[in-house]
């Protein structure tokens, strides 16, 4: 008689909260042709649960053992990770004002920093200098402070920060959703994080 399949593809972190045991289905996606077969090996606890918020991860070979200490006769493949790093979080309350005086800070505090950058930077290569060089150039007047180059340069710099850091001005529907750069440097700052908690964790492990 030919085992029944069973695959799991295993997730590379989930979330899971403090008072709940770590099921199959919170660290991976299982696939069955037999339903009642899919849904008790969801339903697998392979990790007690936590009392705390705390991380934790899981080797996919753990997780097999559980899975075929229960279901020995299927025929069991492992997709995916080869370990899932466990964040026991608990789920946080929706609070929209302070979630909207948090960004309005955030917001504050990136603009005045960006205008000292940019001031900094001006004054450093001597802009001003540069503009009024620039402008005697294309008309042959000398001008202290020539503000039909001051104010479109300083309205494209705004409009090309803007640009660069967002999508909303394409026409392209595909263009939209594409990340922007402060966008995959978060993406690849949690990857680093969530990398360097793992190997923190088995260091704890090994010592």
């Amino acid at each position: 008689m030919d085992k029944e399949k069973v695959y799991i593809v295993i997730n590379k972190k989930a979330s899971i909260e403090p008072d709940k045991d770590a099921l199959v289905k919170d660290l991976g996606e299982v696939y069955s042709t037999k339903p009642d077969i899919k849904k008790n090996i969801e339903n697998i606890r392979v990790k007690k649960r936590n009392v705390e918020e705390d991380w934790d991860y899981i080797t996919a070979i753990e997780i097999s053992e559980k899975v075929l200490s229960r279901y020995p006769d299927i025929d069991l493949d492992l997709l995916g990770e080869v370990e899932v790093l466990i964040e026991y979080k608990s789920r946080q309350k929706e609070r929209p004002f302070f979630e909207f005086i948090k960004v309005f800070l955030v917001c504050i505090i990136l603009f005045f920093g960006a205008s000292i950058a940019i001031i900094n930077f001006h004054a450093d290569v001597d802009a001003k200098k540069a503009m009024e060089k620039l402008y005697f150039t294309f008309t042959g007047e000398k001008k202290s402070n020539p503000l039909i180059m001051n104010i479109p340069y300083s309205i494209g710099i705004g409009v090309g920060v803007l640009t660069f850091f967002t999508r909303i001005f394409s026409f392209s529907e595909r263009r939209k959703k594409e990340p922007g750069p402060m966008e995959i440097e978060l993406f690849l700052y949690d990857e680093d994080m969530e990398k360097h908690i793992l190997n923190d964790i088995k260091k704890n492990e090994k010592s």
